[in-house]
């Protein structure tokens, strides 16, 4: 079993503490995480641990997170309340209660038990709702809101403990955790960091350790992630506190262990869902997992190291589904290993703010003006490169407050001073290892890897641990894989002993049952291998005289997607992204739930004219760009929604848009998604009018008497951050609210947000879009703008995960140990890996795990177009490949076929439908 406590213990925390009496068991503080506490499998096997810890003869302290989501769910209506939106709050309220009753039915428990809680959140949601009252939309009452997580968890959790036969203490964590600052005065990141991103003392305690070791319970559990400051008020650890608080309660009692129970077995040498064959890290020293911790690795917080090292109390992380396997990583003063490379991490969006002055040479005090400014705007710095005309540094806005309103008066009050350039949505890559000055002799063959790509700032750490690389996101994914083969792949290292199992070969280890965690994250991507033998059968050449490639597409994922959206109250209007996918059973598909459609060129109608048997102008919006003005004509005549984003269009064509209602694109100003290229905002786009030219055109309308029929503003595609929906609508709106009563259609202006919501681009990652909370955000707008109409413009997230290409493996290469897999599909099959260096996750259509001699390799595997960007996938891992296997590339159900070209005089790949009904093909014409 693995733990950190069987057999004897290392009594280094006693040592340190000055402890001499031996013989009363010794404290074993054991944490659980949300994905860990989060069913009643779960909970089995935190009884089963706890078991073993008192066989043991010790004194285990739980501390456990809030139910996986619950955290997320509660800032969520925490920032509700400073809207005082009450429907939206008691929805919120309704589910949160709903969630932890499921979880007490899961267990056997009375629902009951969340009552109080329940009540509790209702008053404070009510307090909100008061205007009068002075907790309304302070810090301190998102703290309180917050903490009702963890607080109902573990009177969830102590229940059960009871209803096993184990007599347990319910301790609450902020009797014996206490922030030592006060509140500031400064307002407002003063407050939000004393009570939402609060430090404790963890100076050890002797009373609080023989409150421990005499209390007549066998266990004692307690809350994460929550203390209380010096009057008594809840405070909370920040984000990811839970892990902060086990290693806090350890140092304060004396503990001679903690372990962290959570849903991987321990660090690894790289993110493993990113790098399947990432190593487990076995041993660290604490300086290492620190330095890991805060580069990017998510395994634990960065703030949880500081106590265990002061206190030299060793850390094993374990695997909470799969208990059995006895693999860990364990930190604690015996872990350096000498100097080598640990670890790559990855931290993502970052800004670079590159600032230049010819004044900044020999003038004292320029630096410091500098760095005032982001001390103005409450910003910590992560890497500075400075020259004698030019400072560049980085900001992780992931973990800070970097809202587009603060970033533009911070960009204001910095171009007073300097020249500069901001950099957004960039990675920082860091090598790390101990005495990493000492092997960049060792690295140097590595910078390789950087050839032809931009990198923005190179960063090597004062503390001798860190070596960095800010790079730009499209090139990050390929570099960290390529540094990692590199890296970790030699069988010679002299320190091998600290490197574990790979991901993969514990993933396997794991058995064919799926873990918890597996089960919630899995995707809509893997729904071909249902139907491995019918696509077997369907493509066949001797039965459909079928040529390869040939892409499938899943109606019923299509269906589920579709019916998702459809729930969106809040929204008025959904139009399908046609350029998309226009398979005619698809656009049928997504218009039987009730979709309109987005076009962007009059070929587009023209289609559905001819294709869709509900064809209605009314439910299409059309919005090109660039296109001749025999296009618009032929639109407003067909009486389809037109949407102008060019001023200059309506000036040298007054006579096709006087009179007409129109729709306007804006241009926010603001540009995100995961790839330049697919950024459809900001100088460097040519969509969308400028915010700053809105005077101009209200003038332009006027003058022409062309009615609004709402206003529209498009970001980019595959946005992570769910605030810039809401945001863009919030935008328009106030732009909107401007435009003459006589000028707008009525009864209502439509606001489009546009689309670009983002999908897992591999089966392991988290969806980062939700559905639920986007309705919520725009109900709260549509509440306190009750003129307005919400429209929505999805595409590739309707379709995308639906489809596949297969494709047959034609030759093999090996050149100076670089493996190729050259495949019939290429760039003319599936564009976007070379256009906007899109990641596809790539499997064989029948695994040949069963042939022992296939390896796993790294290859690129690359099509027969005469191009070097004729690569579908760079550096991945995948079992050898050989000539006639089947190949599929996933998430290709957008912006695939219809891309598709006959460069080099290569054919156009068929189209085949997968239906709940059965298989059938349904070839395009070329």
């Amino acid at each position: 079993m693995p733990t950190s406590c069987d057999g004897p213990i290392d009594k280094l925390s006693h040592r340190a503490h000055g402890l001499s009496n031996m013989s009363l068991p010794h404290i074993v503080i054991v944490k659980f995480g949300g994905s860990s506490v989060s069913s009643a499998a779960c909970w089995h096997t935190i009884t089963t641990q706890i078991k073993r810890l008192l066989s043991h003869q010790q004194r285990p302290v739980i501390v456990c997170s809030a139910l996986h989501g619950v955290s997320n769910h509660l800032a969520h209506l925490a920032s509700l309340t400073r809207t005082r939106a009450s429907s939206p709050m008691a929805a919120a309220t309704a589910e949160f209660t709903s969630i932890h009753r499921r979880m007490c039915k899961s267990l056997n428990l009375p629902t009951s038990l969340v009552d109080s809680a329940v009540a509790e959140l209702t008053r404070l949601t009510q307090l909100a709702a008061d205007s009068s009252s002075p907790e309304q939309s302070h810090p301190a009452l998102t703290a309180k809101i917050m903490a009702l997580g963890e607080y109902t968890l573990t009177t969830i959790g102590h229940a059960y403990l009871t209803q096993q036969g184990l007599s347990s203490w319910l301790l609450d964590a902020g009797d014996w955790l206490h922030s030592p600052s006060q509140p500031p005065v400064a307002l407002p990141y003063g407050l939000t960091d004393h009570y939402l991103n609060a430090s404790c003392d963890y100076t050890y305690d002797p009373e609080l350790n023989q409150q421990c070791l005499n209390s007549p319970a066998e266990v004692i559990i307690t809350q994460g992630f929550i203390a209380t400051d010096h009057r008594g008020d809840t405070v909370l650890l920040g984000r990811g506190g839970s892990d902060t608080s086990a290693t806090y309660l350890a140092a304060k009692l004396g503990a001679a262990a903690v372990e962290i129970w959570t849903d991987v077995p321990g660090i690894f040498t790289a993110n493993p869902q990113e790098i399947p064959d990432s190593r487990l890290l076995l041993q660290l020293s604490y300086d290492e997992a620190q330095e890991l911790a805060s580069s990017g690795a998510k395994v634990l917080h960065p703030r949880c190291i500081e106590p265990l090292a002061t206190a030299q109390i060793p850390l094993s992380i374990h695997w909470t589904h799969h208990p059995h396997l006895d693999v860990s990583t364990t930190i604690s003063a015996d872990g350096h290993s000498g100097y080598n490379v640990k670890g790559i991490c990855a931290k993502k969006d970052i800004y670079v703010f590159s600032m230049t002055s010819i004044k900044m040479w020999q003038q004292a005090g320029f630096l410091a003006e500098i760095f005032a400014l982001f001390k103005q705007f409450h910003l910590s710095c992560d890497t500075v490169s400075t020259s004698e005309s030019n400072i560049t540094v980085t900001v992780n806005a992931a973990i800070q407050n970097l809202s587009a309103d603060i970033l533009s008066q911070l960009k204001e009050r910095l171009s007073s001073i300097c020249s500069l350039s901001v950099y957004s949505d960039c990675v920082s890559i860091s090598l790390v290892g101990q005495g990493i000055r000492s092997i960049l002799h060792r690295l140097a063959p590595m910078l390789k890897v950087f050839e032809d790509r931009k990198v923005f700032v190179v960063s090597q750490a004062a503390n001798n641990l860190n070596f960095s690389f800010t790079v730009q996101r499209q090139d990050a994914p390929g570099i960290l894989k390529q540094l990692h083969a590199l890296l970790f792949s030699a069988t010679t290292d002299p320190h091998l002993h600290i490197f574990g199992p790979t991901w993969q070969q514990l993933d396997q280890q794991a058995g064919q049952t799926p873990s918890p965690l597996q089960a919630a994250t899995q995707s809509y991507l893997l729904w071909w291998q249902q139907h491995r033998t019918e696509i077997q059968a369907m493509l066949e050449p001797a039965a459909t005289a079928c040529t390869l490639p040939a892409y499938v597409y899943h109606l019923p994922t299509i269906r589920q997607r579709a019916a998702e959206l459809s729930k969106l109250t809040a929204v008025s209007m959904k139009y399908y992204a046609l350029k998309a996918n226009p398979h005619p059973q698809i656009i049928t598909t997504i218009a039987d739930f009730g979709f309109g459609f987005d076009c962007v060129s009059y070929g587009e109608i023209a289609y559905l004219k001819d294709h869709l048997a509900t064809f209605e102008p009314r439910r299409i919006i059309f919005t090109p760009n660039f296109a001749p003005i025999t296009e618009y004509e032929r639109a407003l005549q067909d009486g389809v929604t037109v949407t102008v984003d060019n001023l200059e269009l309506i000036k040298a064509h007054p006579e096709v848009f006087a009179g007409q209602t129109i729709m306007l694109r804006i241009d926010l100003g603001t540009r995100h998604g995961h790839h330049q290229y697919v950024k459809t905002a900001g100088d460097e786009s040519k969509f969308g009018i400028p915010k700053d030219e809105w005077a101009n055109l209200i003038s332009l309308i006027q003058t022409h008497s062309i009615a609004l029929k709402g206003l529209h503003a498009h970001q980019g595609s595959g946005i992570a951050a769910m605030s810039i929906w809401r945001d863009s609508a919030a935008a328009l709106i106030e732009l909107a609210d401007t435009i003459p009563r006589n000028h707008r259609s009525w009864p209502s202006l439509l606001i489009d947000v546009g689309g670009g919501f983002p999908i897992p681009d591999h089966p392991e990652e988290h969806s980062t879009f939700c559905a639920t909370t986007l309705n919520t955000e725009l109900m709260i707008l549509k509440a306190r703008h009750p003129g307005y109409e919400f429209a929505i413009e999805p595409g590739r997230y309707l379709v995308a995960e639906a489809g596949i290409i297969v494709t047959e493996v034609h030759q093999v290469k090996t050149k100076h140990h670089r493996h190729y897999i050259g495949v019939d599909a290429g760039m003319h099959t599936l564009i976007r890996p070379s256009l906007y260096g899109a990641y596809h996750h790539i499997s064989h259509l029948h695994p040949p795990d069963h042939q022992p001699d296939r390896e796993l390799i790294t290859a690129d595997i690359v099509g027969p177009i005469c191009e070097s960007g004729d690569i579908l996938a760079h550096e991945r891992r995948i079992l050898q490949a050989r000539p006639h296997d089947l190949l599929v590339i996933c998430g290709a159900g957008a912006y695939g076929r219809v891309m598709a070209s006959h460069y080099n005089q290569r054919g156009l790949p068929e189209e085949y439908i997968i239906d709940k009904v059965g298989v059938h093909g349904a070839p395009t014409p070329a």
